[in-house]
This record gives C-alpha cells, sequence and structure tokens, in this order.
C-alpha cells in the first residue's frame, strides 16, 4: 500500500548540509502551520514558536550551546550522578568532538531555526514531539529538509540565554529543528531494524 502521505514519510530524512539560499517566509509560517495541527493531549495545543533566520544568531546560539557542553565536561565527575548519559564513554567522546569542532555541528549552518516552546505540564512534549514531526514531515514534501536538534536542549542550562532568545518564563525548549534547502541528492532510507519490527499480535 502506498500512497503520497505514506510516499513522505519514508522519504524523509534527517538533513544537514543545506544551500545558502534562503527560505521563503511564507513557507516557514505553511511548516509551522501544519505543526499547529498535530494532536496534543485534551487538545491543549500547547506549543509556541520562535523562528530564527537571522545567521548571526544562530550561529551565536550554536557558540553558546558549545560552551555550556564544555562546561559538561568539565564538571562531568560531579555532572553524572544528575545526567546519567554523562556516565557512558562514547557519549562524552562525542559531545567532545561537537563542542570543540571548528565547524558548526550544532545548526550545520542551516538557513531556518525553529524552536518550539512549551510548558513543563504533563504530556506536554509529547505534544510538541507530534507538532515537530509534523513541521518535518511538511518541509520534505516542498522540498525543504530538516533535522531535530538534541543538543539545542543544553540552553535550558543558561536561564540567562533562554531570557535574551525571548522564551517566555516557565517555558522550555521542547524541540529545536532547522530547515534548508538540501545540498545533497536524496538519500536513500537506511534497512529498518529487525529488531523494532512488531513482537506480537494480540487479536
Amino acid at each position: 500500500m502506498q500512497n503520497t502521505i505514506i510516499k513522505n514519510i519514508k522519504e524523509r530524512r534527517s538533513i544537514r548540509n543545506f544551500e545558502e539560499k534562503k527560505i521563503d517566509k511564507e513557507e516557514l509560517k505553511e511548516i509551522i502551520q501544519a505543526g499547529k495541527y498535530a494532536p496534543s493531549a485534551t487538545n491543549d495545543q500547547p506549543w509556541k514558536f520562535i523562528v530564527i533566520t537571522k545567521k548571526e544568531m544562530i550561529q551565536e546560539l550554536s557558540n553558546q550551546i558549545r560552551e555550556e557542553l564544555k562546561k559538561l565536561l568539565k564538571w562531568r565527575f560531579i555532572k553524572k550522578f544528575k545526567i546519567k548519559q554523562l556516565r557512558n564513554i562514547d557519549i562524552l567522546k562525542f559531545i567532545f568532538v561537537v563542542a570543540f569542532s571548528k565547524t558548526d555541528m550544532i545548526f550545520f549552518n542551516a538557513p531556518a531555526l525553529v524552536l518550539i516552546l512549551t510548558q513543563d505540564k504533563l504530556f506536554y512534549d509529547e505534544s510538541c514531539a507530534c507538532c515537530a514531526q509534523n513541521m518535518m514531515l511538511a518541509a520534505n514534501s516542498i522540498g525543504i529538509g530538516s533535522c531535530w536538534i538534541g543538543f539545542a536542549s543544553v540552553l535550558g542550562l543558561n536561564k540567562k540565554i533562554l531570557e535574551n532568545i525571548g522564551i517566555p518564563y516557565n517555558h522550555h525548549i521542547s524541540a529545536a529543528i532547522i530547515f534548508g534547502y538540501p545540498r545533497e541528492k536524496k538519500i536513500r532510507a537506511s534497512i529498518r531494524k529487525i529488531g523494532s519490527d512488531i513482537i506480537k499480535w494480540i487479536e
């Protein structure tokens, strides 16, 4: 079975290499509008958005994230008691590479960054995850690449940065997505993992 929606889902890829071309403002609005049509807990629609297309601002946020990552590495022996991921040596190595890279391995010089914000309430982050997926699928359908940037959550460790961005009180970054026109040709999907197959079918 195949239709345009399923085809779009299967063809979407995380893109980290973009053309210098700016994204039209109306296209970004349409992508966000698609996100707003995502399902949400009790239909609260708990999302707010900050759209950044100023390249200098995106680069500055990338630099700030790298500085926060360096702090995590410096205090990892203390922080690891609160952040269990810091106990994993492979994750620490990856953080080191990203933090000290001379190129932007956070936002990959993307022409647009959208932060999805929400409050710390039950199922709000899950609702925002649905919103983010809608946005990435909508972008893919009109030829725009995207990638969810997990490292952006590190900005939440510095309240001053959040204030400077303009994040409302009692809100946090639930998702950060970069958008841009893909530089490379379409990438083929990797083989789906066998271990994530249906393990039981109860009828």
